[in-house]
């Protein structure tokens, strides 16, 4: 695959695309979350109350937020799905994620 392949699909050379250009290195990534939800309006707050919030939303709705291993919290326009299948697609595929199935966590 050409490099620009591997970004239309969401993967650059050395991180994963969260949108509009924007790239996070997959090893600095602990957790892909909802946004909606008033704990995740609360984090917001707080991440850019401690200057950690970092905007990958080019003005858009946001539609996630992906939590850095040094506690930076990156919103994104993307939908957790999206960038979680681009986190596998990255990994190739090894990784089992923890998913809800019917209220329950099961292995991916």
């Amino acid at each position: 695959m050409s490099n620009k392949e591997l970004e239309s699909c969401g993967i650059g050379r050395s991180g994963i695309n969260v949108g509009y250009g924007n790239f996070v290195r997959p090893h600095r990534i602990v957790a892909i979350l909802e946004s909606g939800s008033l704990p995740m309006k609360r984090l917001r707050e707080k991440s850019q109350q401690a200057n950690l919030l970092l905007d990958a939303t080019a003005g858009r709705k946001t539609r996630s937020l992906v939590i850095l291993d040094s506690h930076h919290v990156v919103l994104s326009a993307l939908a957790p799905q999206t960038l979680h299948e681009r986190l596998d697609n990255h990994r190739g595929g090894n990784e089992t994620f923890a998913q809800m199935e019917g209220g329950e966590l099961v292995s991916g």
